[in-house]
């Protein structure tokens, strides 16, 4: 009978009788705290993530705006380039215009008599 008692008990019953009560409750305690720092620890995680991801979140709507801001500012300054360059075209035709007036002005009036062009000297003095 002795030996089935014995058998019965658990190797940990030993350890029990042998470790003092309040080293149980002095180790149980240390989890309950370092459970409670880890607790701790998670919320500041967690605090911090949506801290950053608030300040993300602002500072990519920031820049979405800058980005369109930027995406009209650049369509304006395409839609002066794009007058200017007609402006210019519209002035070179009206320039070569003149000149082949200008020319065919000279030449009649050349032929006529009434205006005579310096012929270039070929020592290269004007």
């Amino acid at each position: 009978m002795e030996v089935e008692e014995e058998e019965r008990r658990s190797p940990h019953d030993h350890v029990d009788r042998c470790v003092p009560e309040s080293f149980f409750d002095r180790v149980t305690q240390g989890l309950r705290d370092d459970l409670e720092h880890e607790r701790n620890r998670r919320l500041q995680m967690v605090d911090t993530a949506s801290k950053h991801r608030a300040e993300f979140a602002f500072a990519q709507l920031e820049n979405e705006r800058s980005l369109t801001s930027l995406r009209d500012e650049l369509r304006v300054a395409r839609g002066i380039v794009d007058r200017s360059r007609a402006e210019i075209t519209a002035l070179q035709t009206l320039v070569d215009i003149h000149h082949r007036e200008h020319k065919a002005l000279c030449e009649m009036l050349e032929r006529k008599g009434v205006l005579h062009r310096k012929k270039q000297r070929t020592d290269g003095t004007a």
